[in-house]
């Protein structure tokens, strides 16, 4: 959370976090996406992916439903086409299947 540390320490310790086991490393993830450096972000975006399915799955929806910052949304959206798990196939259906 220490923007004042080097990148590479910074991006080192989300994934660590991502390895951490419960609720408060999701958490803690979540709020790295919301980060200045876009680095740090993609980082992070990456570390929920590694997270169990029950929790990543719903936080990268939300992600690439929600998100401000496009890149975040297009490596959510990436990481979910990775997953073998049937909300993410739900949710692609409803992306391609949506009316504009």
């Amino acid at each position: 959370k220490d923007d004042a540390r080097p990148r590479d320490v910074r991006s080192s310790a989300t994934f660590w976090l991502s390895q951490s086991a419960g609720d408060r490393a999701t958490a803690g993830l979540q709020e790295l996406i919301g980060d200045p450096d876009r680095e740090i972000r993609e980082h992070a975006v990456f570390a929920l992916s590694q997270r169990p399915n029950d929790e990543s799955v719903p936080a990268l929806i939300r992600l690439a439903r929600t998100h401000q910052d496009p890149a975040v949304r297009r490596r959510a959206v990436f990481w979910l086409g990775q997953k073998r798990d049937p909300r993410a196939l739900q949710y692609f259906e409803d992306v391609l299947l949506s009316q504009p």
